[in-house]
């Protein structure tokens, strides 16, 4: 099991990367640990699976079997204790303004867990990287863009977006992605300072990217967690 090898251990978090999160977005210390353990317990999950039978699977599909693994996980003797303290859901629907009931949007992924009487949400939209406008869909109305609108994590300073790559492999997509954010920081509301670079958030998934955008009309920056999973053929 992959949480064997840091089971105990202290994992280091870039600094750069936690001077955006704390200084920046009012974050704690807690919630830094919080978004790190939802990258690890989804590198669990995702270590479970057998990748290559859902290399043609729609994404609600490999949502729903990343979350099922990570529960699975999370039931076994050995589990660590802070993955025994999450919650994981596939499809839940989100509270936002003028939503109500079965109006409201369905994020594709939400992380959750409780702490000494602040609750902490983390919320991803997955898409799959299959075909040559994907790079689009990721960046679209559906994708980051829930979270530019504040669809998604209105209330929160960060959020996470999950590509499933079915094709080629996961540096060709993040270069695609840093150029089109590079190219188009107006359109994506990239702040100054947010380019999309390497976390260093958790060692499982070391080629997770963080960007930061400002959100003018929610008021309030959001960080963003990029993570490619390969299912590949």
């Amino acid at each position: 099991m992959i949480w064997r090898r840091h089971r105990g251990i202290q994992q280091p978090v870039d600094e750069r990367i936690k001077t955006r999160t704390l200084g920046r977005a009012g974050s704690s210390l807690y919630h830094l640990a919080f978004i790190r353990n939802c990258h690890r317990w989804l590198a669990v999950g995702y270590s479970l699976l057998d990748a290559r039978s859902l290399a043609t699977a729609p994404e609600p599909a490999i949502t729903g079997e990343l979350v099922r693994a990570m529960k699975e996980a999370k039931l076994r003797s050995d589990a660590p204790t802070w993955m025994i303290r999450m919650y994981a859901a596939d499809d839940p629907p989100v509270n936002s303004p003028g939503r109500l009931g079965k109006h409201r949007r369905r994020v594709d992924m939400e992380f959750e867990r409780s702490e000494k009487g602040t609750t902490f949400h983390f919320h991803c939209e997955a898409k799959r990287l299959y075909r040559s406008g994907s790079i689009g869909e990721y960046l679209g109305q559906e994708g980051l863009g829930m979270f530019l609108t504040g669809e998604y994590a209105r209330n929160e300073h960060v959020g996470g977006m999950l590509g499933y790559v079915q094709t080629e492999n996961e540096d060709n997509w993040i270069a695609r992605l840093r150029t089109v954010l590079g190219s188009d920081q107006q359109t994506y509301q990239v702040a100054s300072d947010g380019q999309l670079e390497v976390a260093g958030l958790a060692t499982e998934l070391p080629q997770v990217q963080v960007s930061r955008h400002e959100r003018p009309l929610v008021g309030q920056p959001i960080i963003i967690y990029h993570t490619f999973l390969a299912f590949l053929s």
